[in-house]
């Protein structure tokens, strides 16, 4: 989608401490859930605490994995879910991802009482809703545990061209529109250039192992985003 592609990870160990997130995200209102990474606080969204699960990512942090002759940005994405009320599933409706020449600090957020103003996240250099309304619905039985991971994610390394390593990328992502959010926390990370799947055949969408995770083009219930 967008030039991206999107993949299921195969199935990794569980427990916390697998994985070395750099923004997590817990269920906020109506179980929906929206952020971005930052080191700055407060937070103006869902983003959970401590700082080493959400923080700044510098450009030079995600790795690049290559794939027939196309480098990509490598990301990954690790849910939790029960099989209770909108069981399993879970819907990734809002995907960006900004650059910004530096990351903005505590001192960059102004206030007055309780009102917070936030800077801007910058340039947005990819968005899932490119001109059409779009959201990922995730499985998670497919990969349960939480560490194990659900979603590998890689965006072209085009898209990145001119900016330094040491530029701040800010990813945002919302879950729970379509398919509501009912547990845990839903983390990103980013991975080890671990090897990309086949690329799908053209017109299939995107079929991610048995054809469980797929990208839904049509209405969402929109949410706020950055």
């Amino acid at each position: 989608m967008n030039g991206a592609l999107f993949y299921q990870t195969d199935p990794r160990p569980t427990g916390t401490g697998y994985i070395d997130p750099f923004l997590r995200l817990g269920t906020g209102t109506n179980n929906y859930e929206q952020g971005y990474n930052t080191s700055a606080r407060p937070f103006q969204y869902d983003q959970k605490e401590p700082l080493n699960y959400t923080h700044d990512l510098m450009l030079g942090a995600v790795p690049i994995v290559s794939k027939n002759g196309v480098d990509y940005r490598e990301f990954l994405l690790d849910i939790n879910q029960i099989n209770s009320g909108t069981g399993p599933l879970l819907s990734l409706d809002v995907l960006q991802i900004f650059l910004r020449s530096s990351a903005f600090t505590d001192s960059d957020i102004t206030h007055q009482g309780n009102n917070y103003t936030f800077p801007s996240l910058g340039t947005m250099v990819w968005n899932l809703d490119d001109g059409v309304d779009s959201y990922i619905k995730l499985n998670y039985d497919l990969n349960t545990g939480s560490g194990s991971g659900d979603m590998l994610f890689y965006v072209p390394n085009s898209l990145f061209a001119g900016y330094a390593d040491t530029t701040a990328l800010y990813l945002f992502s919302g879950f729970g529109a379509n398919y509501e959010a009912n547990d845990g926390f839903e983390e990103w990370w980013v991975g080890k250039g671990a090897p990309v799947p086949p690329v799908p055949e053209p017109g299939t969408m995107i079929l991610l192992g048995a054809g469980f995770l797929s990208l839904a083009i049509y209405g969402k219930r929109r949410r706020n985003n950055a």
